[in-house]
């Protein structure tokens, strides 16, 4: 989302890169007062109905990239700003996104899977090694184990906790 308001502070159509400007603004002001753990309500609200301004600004001007991106925050206004209600969830999605490029990348140069069970057993595998790798892991050791296990009909370990 950030990166789409990046973009459209770039357009040619000056309304619109302004609009995405604002709109850009609103999200880091907010973001940087979260992260500064201001508990000033007042200027938190003030923040929160500037960025739904700009976003109706967005929906309603002559520009698809904007408009859609306005429709976007509207649309997933609760999770958008859920980091403003709980300080404890990060406020951009930038790690999940991350965590993913690997993934997406694979993806891209494959071509994917030719099947369902394929795409469930490429998931899954992508899915324990990511968590071995936050759990600082080696992946390679728990999926070897689990696979010995499997062939002597024994159940998987549980996911070990990590160092």
């Amino acid at each position: 989302m950030r990166f789409r308001a990046i973009a459209i502070t770039g357009a040619i159509n000056q309304k619109a890169a302004t609009i995405g400007q604002w709109i850009l603004d609103d999200l880091r002001e907010l973001i940087a007062t979260i992260a500064s753990a201001s508990e000033d309500n007042r200027l938190i609200r003030k923040l929160l109905a500037r960025l739904r301004r700009a976003c109706h600004l967005g929906k309603k001007a002559d520009h698809k990239k904007l408009q859609a991106l306005a429709k976007e925050i509207f649309n997933d206004w609760d999770a958008v700003v859920a980091f403003v209600y709980h300080p404890e969830l990060p406020p951009t999605n930038n790690e999940a996104e991350r965590a993913l490029r690997h993934a997406v990348i694979a993806r891209n140069i494959g071509f994917g899977t030719r099947t369902s069970e394929g795409s469930l057993a490429y998931s899954s595998l992508l899915s324990v090694i990511e968590t071995c790798r936050l759990r600082e892991i080696n992946p390679w050791t728990y999926i070897a184990e689990v696979l010995a296990l499997a062939r002597k009909g024994l159940a998987p370990p549980p996911f070990p906790v990590g160092g």
